[in-house]
């Protein structure tokens, strides 16, 4: 019986790292071999390219992103408590793997135009909770796409900043004034 291999959970920590300070075109497959300690080739044994290398960690990161805010969402009753929901479930994702998240949250605009998967993504989910709120009259009716985008921004900016290190501690550790400022947005009118 073959032992798993050590070596992929490497080759993605030491791309995620190359990756987030240098970006996806800086980084070489040569570096990230030489970062995780495992051979060229080993890359090419997991990943096709180092773009799919890229591609995979990010809708990793993504699809998980958004099963957890759908999830936390269908579980809370009324909008606040699903507001709250999902800022802990974006909380939750930032603090597992907090590279990882930065890296996802850094190559937001170079992926989602070929990200395809029929609005199963946070932004989308967001916007369909929304959507029913609004129309269950629990905030008053806008446009869901723009509450939505100010909704998360709440949340996106406090990470940026904090990958910034302009703010200290965990996402959970700011989940409560996060959640405020989206219930804020989701009222304002």
């Amino acid at each position: 019986m073959s032992r798993p291999s050590t070596a992929k959970p490497r080759i993605d920590a030491a791309a995620i790292t190359l990756f987030t300070q240098v970006g996806v075109d800086g980084a070489t497959t040569k570096e990230i071999a030489a970062l995780a300690g495992v051979s060229e080739g080993a890359i090419y044994r997991h990943y096709k390219s180092k773009d799919e290398l890229a591609i995979t960690l990010f809708m990793g990161v993504h699809r998980r992103l958004s099963t957890l805010v759908a999830e936390a969402a269908a579980s809370a009753r009324g909008i606040d408590a699903k507001a709250a929901a999902i800022v802990s479930a974006y909380c939750q994702v930032a603090d597992e793997n907090w590279p990882l998240f930065v890296f996802h949250m850094l190559s937001l605009h170079r992926f989602l135009p070929f990200y395809q998967e029929d609005g199963q993504d946070p932004v989308s989910v967001v916007e369909n909770i929304l959507k029913r709120a609004m129309m269950d009259c629990e905030v008053e009716p806008a446009d869901p796409r723009v509450v939505a985008a100010m909704a998360i921004g709440a949340i996106v900016q406090t990470a940026q900043n904090r990958a910034y290190n302009r703010i200290d501690g965990s996402m959970t550790a700011h989940a409560p004034l996060m959640t405020a400022a989206v219930k804020a947005i989701l009222h304002a009118r």
